[in-house]
């Protein structure tokens, strides 16, 4: 039986920018979590946002590389899903610092995440 939870990642500032994520804990061991974090850096900060669970802070960090990923592809509207598609092509745009996908223990279930247009800037002489 598998040890599994889901969580929203939101863009808090950007009202149209979330990933749900389907999170293995089986698979996304505290062990795996802490050599993820420990990747990149901030680490120290991303425990401290997150009262040290390293769990939370690795899955935090990928919902946000997701987000990313997508508003730098025009965005995404998805799910629910199960295909691990969307999951791996986020790690391959990051190109390093995250396992295979069969080996996070994450993967992306929907997405919702909108880009900036041109009706939502305004221009202003100075």
């Amino acid at each position: 039986m598998s040890n599994q939870c889901t969580y929203t990642v939101r863009a808090t500032w950007f009202g149209d920018a979330e990933v749900t994520l389907q999170v293995d804990l089986d698979i996304l061991t505290p062990e795996l979590a802490a050599e993820i974090n420990g990747f990149w850096s901030e680490d120290e900060s991303r425990l401290a946002a997150e009262d040290g669970n390293v769990l939370l802070a690795v899955v935090r960090m990928f919902g946000l590389a997701a987000i990313r990923c997508y508003m730098g592809n025009g965005g995404a509207s998805f799910g629910p899903t199960t295909d691990r598609y969307h999951t791996a092509a986020v790690i391959e745009h990051e190109g390093e610092g995250w396992p295979e996908v069969d080996s996070l223990g994450i993967l992306i279930t929907a997405a919702e995440v909108s880009v900036v247009d041109y009706d939502d800037v305004t221009l202003e002489a100075v």
